[in-house]
């Protein structure tokens, strides 16, 4: 054997380790990108499950949204300013969860149940009032995108009678 062919198999073997080298990362940043994806949802899923606890929790907080989901107006200083600090906390969750989808961390199952999601609560009046308000302290791109749900004809189904704990259009009499 010559010293041209000991140098050809040594060319071959390098050229295998970087394919091998190559391979690997390409794994590594799979298996990143995976992990990147499970922690943007675990993080919206906490934020998520903090705000709904708070409505769970807090009967107050659950009557002042119950009422300014539908009616702003009817809502006292202090009660105003507490939905809208929990309308903007939302805002702020789907805005996150807007950012993630654009960045291409969500899967479009996840993105269309948050879509849906976000598409009732902004059915609702007293979030359209509110949007009006307050839809500027958010950035143009998502604004234009909550704009698009905020046009779209259709019944809230967020907002609750007075007299009923059932949604509007929504019986749950199981009753024949």
């Amino acid at each position: 054997m010559n010293w041209d062919a000991l140098g050809a198999i040594g060319e071959i073997a390098g050229a295998l380790g970087v394919i091998v080298s190559l391979i690997y990362l390409a794994t590594q940043i799979r298996n990143q990108n995976k992990e990147s994806q499970l922690t943007a949802i675990n993080s919206m899923t906490s934020q998520w499950n903090a705000f709904m606890a708070d409505m769970a929790t807090n009967s107050e907080l659950a009557r002042i949204w119950s009422i300014g989901l539908t009616d702003l107006d009817s809502l006292d200083s202090t009660e105003f300013v507490q939905l809208s600090t929990h309308f903007n906390r939302i805002f702020r969750i789907y805005e996150s969860m807007y950012r993630q989808q654009q960045a291409g961390r969500l899967d479009e199952e996840l993105w269309g149940g948050l879509t849906r999601s976000m598409a009732d609560f902004t059915k609702s009046p007293g979030v359209k009032a509110w949007w009006q308000l307050r839809g500027h302290w958010y950035s143009s791109d998502f604004g234009r995108y909550v704009q698009s749900h905020l046009d779209q004809a259709g019944e809230p189904v967020l907002t609750y009678g007075q007299d009923t704990k059932a949604p509007p259009n929504k019986a749950l009499n199981t009753d024949p």
